[in-house]
């Protein structure tokens, strides 16, 4: 769901803040357009998410308030940790500040693992700073967010990343009855936001959907020239919740009951830092977090709205199958990396979502040419790209031990259908007696289908049928 970003933390550097941070103005207000919603804080910067024409017309001045003091709150709360400046709200506190105070604590391994800084004592840091530096004007409890209309159980809110958990939830969606009215955030690099443009436009013309553009800059709060940058990429603390309330004002004006997330099984996959703690790559996606997240939605909206997350119960490797096997043609729209500058294809064919991408396709018998991917990427100077193979792993998203085993299986199946490269001959040398040994084992756990959490009643067993129909052969 969300753009995979590098965290960047320098050890080096103890947090000083310079005499300019002791004077950073850190009010907190909100301001409301017919077609925005902003806040200003920081020295009066303002930061506003707009809205096609209309859509805040489902809510009313105090519920689109409401909304933004429990966003302002998200985006801000892991700010306490680089700045000393109080932030002062002029609102009560929010409905949804534990929660979010939740996601924040549960997200401190993460950074703890790159910055080199004992976890308990970053822990310990967040504590002591979100008790003394955020101020409320108001006393009492925030109120809850109330839709001029009442919401109906066939119509659904589903932003496209045209990912292969996005395409397959709209997939499983569509055939079980849901209207999706399709949104899409612009909050990307140019060369990918342009990319994605043409995709959604080629979507919109042939699912005869149209799609509602929001622009957020809010993330933009996070490089504010005062800041402090020892820690950077706090933005991607509690992102989904913020995401979601992002798409709330769309949820009422579309009457629609449920919200889609792609939040497949992987995200519950956690590595142990070295400093012994429990790490998420991205602890808001996991299944835990976005069950609370639904509690908290239901509580915040007084029941009319919730999450689902219909790919949840099943990996990576398990996605791409049905996608090729049952819904093919949303394949053409498939996009899961940023490119780079001067390429005019939609990979960038030097990350490991580009290897991963190209492994699971061959591994399920599917043509990567059908994903508009043209490199075979088994050959060695991919090497370094698959955590199967690589002498040292960067990003947090493919340290856990589950990301080698799932490819350990992707690797013998790609063997199996007749794949050619070094790598490949790599992985019959190194791998291959290992994977045929633990075969029935990678099989169970990644073609299993797992609890659905956050899937609801009324629409489980239709979701849960359809993974039985596609992956019952496989395990």
């Amino acid at each position: 769901m969300k753009k995979n970003k590098k965290i960047i933390f320098s050890p080096r550097k103890k947090n000083k803040f310079s005499k300019e941070n002791k004077t950073l103005k850190t009010e907190v207000s909100y301001y409301q357009k017919p077609n925005a919603l902003g806040i200003k804080t920081l020295d009066n910067s303002k930061y506003q998410i707009d809205y096609p024409k209309n859509i805040l017309s489902g809510l009313s001045r105090q519920s689109q308030i409401t909304l933004l003091e429990n966003f302002a709150y998200a985006r801000l709360a892991p700010l306490v940790l680089v700045l000393k400046d109080k932030f002062k709200y002029q609102n009560q506190k929010p409905r949804l500040k534990e929660f979010i105070d939740f996601g924040v604590i549960n997200d401190l391994p993460r950074f703890s693992e790159v910055a080199s800084i004992n976890t308990k004592k970053l822990v310990s840091q967040f504590q002591k700073a979100k008790k003394a530096n955020n101020l409320f004007a108001k006393k009492g409890f925030g109120q809850k967010i109330i839709g001029k209309k009442p919401t109906l159980a066939n119509q659904a809110i589903m932003s496209l990343s045209f990912g292969k958990d996005s395409l397959l939830s709209y997939g499983i969606a569509k055939e079980i009855g849901l209207n999706c009215h399709i949104a899409a955030i612009d909050e990307l690099d140019q060369i990918e936001c342009k990319i994605k443009r043409k995709i959604a436009a080629d979507f919109s013309k042939k699912e005869k959907k149209s799609i509602d553009f929001l622009q957020d800059n809010i993330d933009e709060i996070f490089s504010h020239p005062k800041i402090n940058k020892n820690i950077n990429e706090l933005e991607n603390t509690n992102g989904m919740l913020t995401f979601l309330l992002d798409l709330v004002p769309l949820a009422f004006y579309h009457q629609a009951k449920y919200i889609i997330f792609g939040n497949e099984k992987n995200f519950d996959d956690s590595f142990i830092n070295k400093y012994g703690a429990k790490a998420y790559p991205s602890f808001d996606q996991t299944s835990g977090y976005t069950k609370r997240l639904n509690q908290n939605l239901k509580s915040l909206t007084n029941g009319q709205v919730s999450v689902v997350s219909l790919v949840e119960p099943i990996y990576n490797i398990a996605e791409m199958h049905i996608l090729y096997h049952r819904y093919p043609k949303l394949l053409k729209y498939l996009m899961s990396c940023s490119p780079k500058k001067g390429l005019k294809e939609r990979w960038c064919y030097h990350c490991p979502m580009c290897a991963k991408a190209y492994l699971y396709s061959v591994a399920v018998g599917g043509d990567p040419k059908l994903i508009k991917f043209n490199r075979n990427f088994f050959e060695k100077k991919y090497q370094e790209l698959y955590p199967l193979f690589s002498k040292k792993i960067k990003r947090n998203y493919e340290k856990p031990p589950a990301v080698k085993e799932e490819q350990l299986l992707a690797f013998l199946l790609a063997y199996r259908q007749g794949a050619k490269g070094a790598l490949i001959d790599l992985f019959k040398k190194k791998y291959l007696a290992l994977a045929e040994k633990n075969e029935k084992k990678l099989r169970k756990k990644f073609f299993a289908i797992y609890p659905a959490k956050n899937i609801p009643k009324e629409l489980k067993n239709k979701v849960i049928d359809i993974y039985r129909q596609e992956l019952k052969k496989l395990v």
